[in-house]
């Protein structure tokens, strides 16, 4: 079932800063990076080469394909912070410890931090 994009924009959710994230990623910290955005955006670059992707307005349906590991938390992206926060919300309400990545992939851009291909299409 999908949702509409204006379903719980607004409101807080746990968040991670660019600069934790990539402490996590260095440190081999376990994480798995969802990726929020549109298919393009996904395509062009993301933050890990693992990251997965969901978009928002289709993600509950995409959630049973791409087997996320509910032991292991979830950062989800968007460009600014906006759509990861409904996904980081829908997340945490089926078990996933789960964080949105504070600002977005412009953010990550403005801290310095490269974006990546990514191996998979999801």
């Amino acid at each position: 079932m999908k949702f509409p994009l204006r379903w719980r924009l607004f409101g807080k959710v746990p968040e991670i800063s660019p600069g934790e994230l990539q402490r996590w990623l260095q440190e081999g910290r376990p994480v798995q990076v969802l990726d929020a955005r549109t298919g393009l955006e996904y395509r062009q670059g993301t933050v890990h080469p693992e990251a997965r992707h969901a978009p928002v307005t289709g993600m509950p349906e995409v959630m049973e394909q791409i087997e996320l590991d509910r032991q292991i938390p979830v950062v989800v992206l968007c460009l600014s912070g906006h759509r990861s926060r409904p996904g980081t919300r829908w997340l945490r309400e089926h078990g996933y410890e789960a964080y949105s990545l504070r600002g977005g992939v412009a953010a990550w851009r403005l801290a310095g931090y490269p974006l990546l291909k990514p191996k998979t299409e999801r």
